[in-house]
């Protein structure tokens, strides 16, 4: 952890900001009694309140606080799975015994789990790992997906400036499939919460695909 002159070497830049974020996460009081839609699982490193699904760095002030505080070590070393949990490091000891299943002994392994490293701009997690549906809850899942989301688009902002129309080639005929899901999907929503547009219909050919797909309302909705 030391460089050649005996001192700690610089965090990377998403260290940084990693570690202003649990910091703030470990000052910010939790209210009491907990909010029992809130169910923190700092042994899965997952939690259902919104503000760890909306967190980039999957970090929330329940799970921070749940488990003990961290030596400096640990912001250089913990490193981010692409699978529960999605953060693991030695000094990531919970506060509390687990109250029930936890992972699987092979989960908890590094093999096939990516993990980070100091670059950069984008937070590499290493190569993907596919999800089993029947080890994994809905709310895993879908967390799982948005972060990968997220860290892409972090990504793709870093290749602007290189404007490598291979790339782009590559992203626009691997990605077709996708680009027409999310389209489709923010196509409804407007048109679901437009006053001038007419309701799109359940069987919709056009959106037949994002039937399960709930609009948000609209901003103004959203903070009542």
């Amino acid at each position: 952890m030391f460089n050649n002159i005996g001192r700690f070497r610089d965090l990377s830049s998403w260290r940084k900001a990693f570690k202003a974020q649990w910091k703030q996460c470990r000052r910010t009081r939790i209210s009491v009694p907990l909010n029992p839609k809130y169910r923190p699982d700092p042994y899965k490193w997952v939690c259902t309140c919104p503000y760890f699904v909306k967190s980039r760095f999957l970090l929330c002030k329940h799970l921070v606080q749940a488990v003990h505080p961290v030596d400096p070590v640990f912001f250089l070393e913990v490193q981010r799975n692409r699978t529960i949990p999605f953060w693991s490091h030695p000094s990531l000891i919970p506060l509390l015994p687990p109250t029930g299943p936890t992972l699987d002994s092979d989960a908890k392994g590094d093999d096939g789990v990516g993990s980070d490293d100091d670059g950069d701009g984008l937070v590499d997690t290493g190569n993907s790992v596919e999800l089993n549906p029947g080890r994994e809850t809905f709310h895993e899942r879908l967390t799982a997906y948005i972060q990968t989301m997220r860290d892409f688009c972090d990504g793709l902002e870093y290749q602007r400036k290189f404007q490598d129309s291979r790339f782009l080639n590559t992203l626009e005929r691997q990605g077709a499939g996708f680009f027409r899901l999310a389209e489709n999907c923010l196509s409804r929503e407007h048109r679901t919460n437009s006053t001038r547009s007419a309701a799109p219909t359940t069987w919709e050919q056009s959106t037949a695909n994002v039937m399960f797909y709930r609009s948000r309302p609209v901003p103004s909705d959203r903070d009542t």
